[in-house]
């Protein structure tokens, strides 16, 4: 995701779908991702069953109140100025000619930030889940913001937000073919932002049944089953891929009869002498 001279720039120097050009997105994204999440599982780590039990304790505001809204602040920062830095720099692209090569490159930053939805999605839907329910099947209840929640309420669920909407924002300002206003809003990112925003939403129920109705962690519970909806939206990923796949074969074909041109008019002039 870089700048407009930056994109000419690549383009002279490497391929659409080169590391330098599109794939990077991709891998630094999710090497972000498996950081943040090995940051926090190092934290739980050391600190859930030290000074984790206990909410009211000066220790616990300490080591995960702090942690709450650390993840909250910097979840909001990175959304103001990426949301910002898209709409920023994608206004000016609206009426541009795009030249194959480069729409080619854009669809796979696209993917690349899909790719990171879908491990920032993985990680809240399973990994986190998982711990949650074996640390409320075994401690007591006493708070919403408990060690396991803190991480996967709070930082991932917003996250996978986040960037559901950024890969459309990305989408409706660089590949216009696809995504332009006047095609409409697309189904495959209404199901996926559905999604991320289901699961965001599903916190709040989540902690009402758990506070007032069963403060069992058991995963058949009633108000655990909008989670498998989210499962079921977030298959929204695959129409992102699958739409633009197509776009792809566009442009392919585009290409070939455009290389073909010269040699039907060469042919054509040489039949006539």
């Amino acid at each position: 995701m870089e700048s407009t001279r930056g994109q000419a720039q690549a383009q002279a120097d490497w391929g659409p779908t080169d590391w330098h050009s599109a794939w990077r997105t991709l891998y630094w994204s999710c090497a972000v991702l498996l950081a943040c999440n090995l940051f926090l599982w190092v934290w739980d780590y050391n600190f859930a069953f030290t000074v984790g039990l206990n909410s009211a304790s000066h220790a616990f505001t300490l080591h995960y109140r702090t942690l709450f809204w650390g993840e909250l602040l910097s979840v909001g920062i990175f959304a103001g100025l990426w949301f910002g830095w898209l709409v920023r720099t994608g206004l000016p692209l609206d009426r541009e000619e795009i030249p194959p090569a480069e729409e080619v490159r854009r669809i796979a930053v696209l993917w690349s930030i899909i790719g990171a939805t879908s491990l920032s999605l993985y990680i809240e839907a399973s990994f986190w889940p998982n711990w949650d329910g074996a640390w409320h099947q075994t401690m007591v209840r006493d708070t919403a913001l408990t060690p396991t929640h803190i991480p996967m309420f709070y930082f991932f669920f917003p996250l996978s937000v986040v960037l559901a909407l950024g890969a459309y924002l990305y989408g409706r300002f660089r590949i216009p073919a696809v995504y332009a206003p006047e095609k409409g809003f697309p189904w495959s990112f209404f199901l996926l932002i559905s999604a991320a925003v289901l699961e965001f939403v599903q916190v709040a129920f989540n902690e009402w049944g758990h506070s007032l109705w069963l403060s069992e962690e058991f995963f058949s519970v009633p108000f655990h089953w909008p989670f498998v909806a989210y499962g079921w939206l977030a298959s929204g990923m695959f129409a992102v891929w699958g739409e633009t796949i197509i776009r792809l074969f566009q442009i392919e074909k585009s290409a070939r009869r455009t290389e073909e041109m010269p040699v039907e008019h060469t042919t054509a002039a040489a039949g006539g002498r």
